[in-house]
């Protein structure tokens, strides 16, 4: 029920239940509602366009005028926002009437036009009706307008009171035109979300089509009557509201009946709508490029999912550097699975930015792409030195049997929680745009340093205290803490990028070939750090870098 209610709200707010549904269709690809909730609010966008044809119902067209004046100074006032949009609001309302109003008075001698009354006649049937509503909903697609054409056409007489719901029956059909077309981009939820507005829209038009008589005498039942008025005056006084009110109780019904049953139907829609196998964005869980049209969504979304991304790097850490320090191969033959995961989460980013950069985009919004790439590429680096850092030392120290002693271990499991901690409160700060956060990470930094090289000492003075012949485990185990230190080493660079300014972005250009999904990555900030001379071990010479 609060679903439908939010939907009724916003689309008796924005007028439109094709944005309603578009918007919809995106928040459920994206992850952001659940199907069940998205259909509920489905359900409640049809009866909020209803309020619409309430609205046009009214005989407000003599403010018509007025309000579009008001509307018009409105948008001059741009240093208050709120007012400026409610101004554009008014105006486009003031339009709606004045439209109705120039369209009732165009319409109104084609009564005399035999030629006109036989076309209308001849598709006054229901199913002519019906498809002639949805045929011409599709092309503007609007319901709303549809219906106010509708309620002009039936108070001037054009047509009766059933021929008129027919085809305001198939208007609603009509408009799943546009949610069809918003889901061609999404998710496998936007296509379920898209198909269950195409299954209510359409199977609820065809159940009341045998009953019209019926709901056509309700809605007279419902409306007013001007019994003093004659001929066309009548018309104009009644049919109106009658329109209104026979779609409200058409959208009413059917919202009453199936609320009751949604979560058993979205089970149902999971079943007949199966993913695609080749969906691009198989792996990612909130892009969705119907958003790519409104960047700061579509930046939200990417942040989203680089907060999937960065927790799946995190996992890797975790997994893969205790099974490194436990020596449990059947974990680390996984790690080759979990990074593969990670580049797919990353490429499917990477090519969603790329679309973003190709859009009309401001310069702070073209610097939070490069940011959020530069982001992606740290968490890729990190996942790569887990795969062929730390599984690689952990399956060499297997095949070279050696047992690290227990508190050698204790010391690397600490400097592993440190670096993951760390690690998670950066992922959090690039999530949330916590440019303070990043920075208050980057000056605790020096905590994990100390830490590493702590770890490094002692290892040192164990080989020294033990003699040569324990040169080849020593040797394992500062890889081991070199690697680890590594993924410190890289957050941070993650971190700082975060930091730096349009200028060291290129002006935050995102422009075509910057923002290519298949060019380079942008080349990393300079590590200046003291400790970074240490990174690079015998077998990786370039292991900074890396």
């Amino acid at each position: 029920m609060a679903g439908a209610m939010s939907g009724a709200g916003v689309t008796a707010i924005i007028q439109s239940s094709s944005v309603t549904t578009v918007l919809v269709v995106g928040f459920a690809s994206a992850g952001v509602m659940t199907l069940a909730q998205a259909m509920s609010v489905i359900i409640g966008a049809n009866l909020g366009t209803t309020v619409t044809a309430q609205i046009v119902a009214l005989d407000v067209t003599r403010f018509a005028s007025l309000m579009i004046v008001t509307g018009f100074v409105m948008t001059f006032l741009k240093k208050r926002p709120i007012v400026q949009q409610s101004g554009g609001a008014l105006l486009g309302l003031g339009m709606v009437f004045l439209g109705m109003d120039l369209m009732s008075g165009a319409v109104s001698p084609l009564r005399d036009q035999p030629q006109v009354m036989e076309l209308f006649q001849g598709a006054g049937g229901p199913l002519p009706g019906l498809a002639m509503g949805a045929v011409f909903t599709a092309l503007v697609q609007s319901s709303s307008a549809t219906i106010g054409i509708v309620i002009v056409l039936a108070s001037q007489g054009l047509v009766d009171l059933e021929s008129g719901l027919a085809i305001a029956l198939g208007a609603v059909i009509g408009t799943c035109v546009t949610s069809q077309l918003a889901s061609i981009g999404s998710g496998t939820e936007g296509r379920r979300v898209a198909a269950w507005h195409l299954l209510v829209n359409a199977g609820g038009a065809l159940i009341w089509l045998p009953f019209l008589p019926f709901l056509a005498d309700l809605a007279v039942w419902l409306s007013p009557s001007y019994p003093e008025l004659e001929g066309t005056a009548r018309l104009a006084a009644e049919t109106p509201r009658q329109v209104a009110n026979a779609f409200t109780v058409f959208a009413l019904v059917n919202m009453l009946v199936l609320l009751p049953f949604i979560r058993p139907l979205s089970r149902v829609m999971e079943r007949v709508v199966k993913p695609k196998s080749l969906d691009p964005f198989a792996k990612a869980r909130h892009l969705n490029v119907m958003m790519l049209s409104t960047p700061a969504a579509a930046l939200e979304l990417t942040r989203a999912e680089i907060r999937r991304l960065g927790g799946k790097v995190v996992h890797m850490v975790q997994v893969g550097g205790e099974a490194a320090i436990a020596g449990d191969v059947a974990v680390l033959d996984r790690i080759e699975a979990m990074d593969d995961e990670v580049d797919a989460i990353r490429s499917a980013i990477v090519t969603y930015l790329a679309q973003l950069g190709q859009e009309e985009i401001s310069l702070k919004q073209s610097v939070e792409i490069a940011r959020l790439l530069a982001a992606t590429d740290e968490l890729e680096a990190i996942g790569d030195v887990v795969e062929m850092g730390l599984a690689r030392i952990g399956q060499r120290m297997r095949t070279e049997r050696i047992q690290m002693a227990d508190s050698t271990q204790e010391v690397i499991r600490g400097l592993l929680a440190d670096v993951i901690t760390n690690l998670e409160a950066a992922v959090e700060a690039v999530a949330q745009a916590d440019r303070k956060g990043v920075s208050a990470l980057l000056d605790r930094a020096d905590q994990v340093k100390q830490q590493r090289e702590s770890a490094m000492t002692r290892q040192a003075f164990r080989l020294t205290g033990q003699g040569p012949g324990r040169a080849g485990a020593y040797a394992r185990e500062v890889e081991l803490i070199s690697e680890i230190y590594r993924i410190h080493t890289l957050t941070k660079r993650l971190l700082r990028r975060q930091l730096a300014s349009p200028v060291e972005f290129g002006n935050g250009s995102t422009g075509p070939g910057a923002g290519d999904a298949s060019a380079d990555p942008p080349a990393a900030a300079p590590v200046v750090d003291g400790d970074d001379l240490h990174l690079a071990s015998p077998q990786d010479p370039e292991g900074a870098d890396r």
